[in-house]
């Protein structure tokens, strides 16, 4: 797990310096286009990433009466309910 994360964060800075260094506008268009292609390649593999963490997120919910619960992070925040989430049951 440790192993990815770092690849993960890596794999980010990676992914700024990029665009720090297209920003600048001192590379030529070849060497741009190379570095804009390694870009969408990291940040197609960040967010494959961050989408599996996401999957494996629980949240703990506390019930009625003092109980805990554990219950899946939903899927995406899009199709979660917010009133939903935390709501008691």
């Amino acid at each position: 797990m440790a192993k990815k994360s770092i690849s993960l964060e890596k794999s980010l800075q990676r992914l700024e310096d990029i665009m720090q260094i297209l920003e600048s506008g001192e590379k030529d268009i070849e060497e741009s286009i190379k570095l804009f292609e390694e870009g969408m390649k990291l940040s197609t593999e960040c967010q494959a990433h961050l989408q599996d963490l996401e999957k494996r997120v629980k949240m703990l919910v506390e019930k009625e009466g003092g109980e805990i619960e554990e219950r899946n992070f939903p899927e995406s925040h899009e199709n979660a309910e917010p009133e939903n989430l935390f709501s008691q049951e």
